[in-house]
This record gives C-alpha cells, sequence and structure tokens, in this order.
C-alpha cells in the first residue's frame, strides 16, 4: 500500500473541513483527478499551498472516465486524454491544522459546543429589521462559499441583528443537505431561512483559436470597451505576452503547453474570485486544458468559452511571420493546427468567425453574452 499525494481545489477543501469537523463520522467522498490510487491506499491530501492537512487511510476507489464528446482536430498528433477520475471514499483524519481559515473563531469544529437552536440563512443575510429574525429562534448559520468579502459582510449582518454567527462550510447547493449538515454539527434544532444567494461578480473569458485567427485583436478591443461600460476591474491575460513573463522560459511541449495554460486559468480564476473581469487569449488547443480552467474558474465566478473559429486558410493568408509556412517545411515543428493538434471546442458558449465578423461585432457578441451571465 502507497501514500499518494492530491492535491485539493478549494471546494475540495471545504469538503474536508467538514469532515473533520465531524460530519458522518469523518466519513469523505472526493472525486481527484491526475493520480494513481489503488484500494487500500492512503491519500494524502493537500491544500493549494502544498500542505498535507489531512489524509484519508485505507480507501475504497472507483475509476471513472470522463465524459468526452466527439471532438474535431486539426494538425497531426494526438491531443490528451480527458483524465480519469478516481472517486475515492474513506475516513479523513487531520494531519495537521488547516491553513487560514476566515472568521476561525466563528466555524465549526471537532468538538464544537451545540446549541438547541439555529438558523440555517441560505444566502444574503437580511438586515436586522427584517421580520423573519422573529421566526427563527437562536445563532445564524452563515455559508462560507470561499468569498472573503461576502463571508465579511453575513457575518456583520448577523452580528447586527444581536444574534451570534456561526461559520458553515458551503458543499452542496441543496437546503436540505445543508439544514443536515447543520443538525449533525451545530444545534439539535435547524430552521432553514431561503434568501437569495449572493451572486459572484468574477468572470473570466476565454478566447481559444489558432494562431492568426483575431484572438488577440478582439481581446485588447474587449478589454477597451469593458474599462469605459463596466466597473469591474478588467485584466487582460494575452498568450504571447503571459509568455514574456509568467510563463518565462516554457516553451511548446505538452507539458509546457500544459503549465502555461494551467497558470494563466489559475490568475484568471484569481481575477475572478476578487470580483473582476478576466479576458484571456491563449490558444489553448487542447480540450482537456480548457476543462480544467472551467472547472477552476467556476469555484470562484463564470467562464465563458469563445471559440474564435476563423478558418486555418485564413489564418495563413493572414501570417506574417510566415509561421505556418515553415511549420509546413517542416522547420516548425509542432505547430498548433499543422503538426500539432488543434481540438475544436465541441460545446463553446460563443463561436466567432473573424474572417465574417467584424472585431467590433465580436465584441459586441461577448458583451451580450456577459450580460447574460450576470443576469442569471
Amino acid at each position: 500500500m502507497m501514500d499518494v499525494p492530491a492535491t485539493l481545489s478549494a471546494a475540495q477543501l471545504r469538503q474536508v473541513e467538514l469532515a473533520l469537523a465531524g460530519l458522518d463520522e469523518g466519513q469523505l467522498r472526493l472525486e481527484l483527478t491526475g493520480i494513481d490510487v489503488t484500494d487500500g491506499d492512503t491519500v494524502v491530501l493537500h491544500d493549494e499551498e502544498g500542505t498535507d492537512v489531512a489524509e484519508i487511510a485505507e480507501i475504497t476507489v472507483e475509476h471513472v472516465d470522463p465524459p468526452r464528446d466527439e471532438i474535431t482536430q486539426l494538425g497531426s498528433g494526438q491531443a490528451p486524454p480527458l483524465p480519469t477520475i478516481a472517486v475515492v471514499t474513506g475516513t479523513a483524519t487531520a494531519r495537521r491544522p488547516l491553513g487560514h481559515r476566515d472568521r476561525a473563531d466563528l466555524r465549526v469544529v471537532r468538538g464544537s459546543a451545540r446549541t438547541p437552536h439555529a438558523v440555517l440563512v441560505t444566502g444574503t443575510v437580511p438586515g436586522p429589521d427584517d421580520e423573519g429574525w422573529q421566526q427563527h429562534p437562536g445563532d445564524a448559520i452563515v455559508l462560507d462559499r470561499g468569498d472573503s468579502a461576502a463571508l465579511a459582510r453575513a457575518v456583520t449582518a448577523v452580528e447586527a441583528a444581536g444574534r451570534r454567527a456561526v461559520i458553515l462550510p458551503h458543499t452542496t447547493d441543496s437546503d436540505d443537505e445543508n439544514a443536515r449538515i447543520a443538525t449533525q454539527l451545530v444545534a439539535d434544532d435547524v430552521s432553514v431561512w431561503q434568501t437569495p444567494a449572493p451572486a459572484s461578480s468574477g468572470r473570466v473569458v476565454l478566447l481559444t483559436g489558432l494562431s492568426g485567427s483575431g484572438k488577440s485583436t478582439i481581446s485588447k478591443l474587449l478589454v477597451q470597451r469593458l474599462a469605459e461600460t463596466d466597473p469591474r476591474t478588467t485584466t487582460l491575460l494575452d498568450g504571447d505576452e503571459v509568455r514574456q513573463i509568467l510563463s518565462k522560459g516554457l516553451g511548446f511541449s505538452l507539458h509546457d503547453r500544459m503549465l502555461n495554460v494551467q497558470r494563466i486559468g489559475w490568475v484568471g480564476a484569481l481575477v475572478a474570485r476578487h470580483g473582476g473581469i478576466a479576458v484571456c487569449a491563449p490558444i489553448a488547443p487542447f480540450e482537456a486544458m480548457r476543462v480544467e480552467m472551467r472547472r477552476r474558474v467556476e469555484e470562484f465566478g463564470r467562464f465563458l468559452l469563445v471559440h474564435v473559429s476563423t478558418p486555418l486558410e485564413v489564418c495563413e493568408e493572414r501570417d506574417r511571420k510566415g509561421l505556418y509556412a515553415k511549420a509546413r517545411a517542416g522547420e516548425i515543428p509542432a505547430f498548433t493546427g499543422i503538426s500539432d493538434p488543434y481540438e475544436i471546442p465541441p460545446r463553446p458558449d460563443l463561436t466567432i468567425d473573424a474572417s465574417v465578423v467584424s472585431p467590433d461585432d465580436a465584441v459586441d457578441r461577448i458583451l451580450a453574452a456577459l450580460s447574460e451571465l450576470d443576469a442569471r
């Protein structure tokens, strides 16, 4: 049997926090990717800083192949597959204290004193004059969704109403399941006060397409228009510019390409976490990297995938540097769309052929799609 390391997302770390607090006697079920694990192994759980915070010993594991759409590929070669999901189940035990957790003094831990009555506020905490406070006695349980500012506002609102706040990590959108968790860990009698969930304002727009498709032109104009019309801070992560600093030293091997887009996705998710808009314009040729970026971003905000579908022959005509010609002549190995794969996104949120759509019209379409996201 082996110790197998696994890095947790922020959402998974909230699951671990509940298990360590005693939920379901510490039983934990996690879906993990990128690990080679078998029944009986011990999975060592690391937070995003690399600290081993917990473990699941003598696990049972089920390997699940991810659903995969039929994907059309441009260029030769083989794209990396979507990673297999290892569904591991076992009892979680702490290896060391969890890292920084917002308002640790109000969070439920193993051995926390129970209270007879509490109210679970499912979303935004109402003001102190709301009549609902009279209908729901006891401490007020608020859900930590990973947004520090929203959590601080919730705690302040609870205290303004003259109640004590109790923080539970948010792991599900089911009110019934959250009430079950609260009954196990907080109070003997839990009432549910349904209020609208606080909406994250963070957004990430990923423009993917071949070299010369028009991604950079559209993305720069989009950032300009957002600066003029949207109060949120907007950040541009252009593929070529990112390689000058953030990904300096990376080449164009499969590993380096994956790592480059992972870094862009990480920064984009960080921007979204703090309520901003990140516009990302790498080639992002593989479905696996786009799926990973969406998963990472949607922990904190909304994700918009834009396929800039300009045909290959048009991209070649636009190529002022002659890169496509060199690739066809064999002078540039592993060139996307020629001697290396570009997987056409099977289900983009928006498709724009920049050979027939002007940059201004393309930006109009993206802004309209962002407005639809904001309205949900």
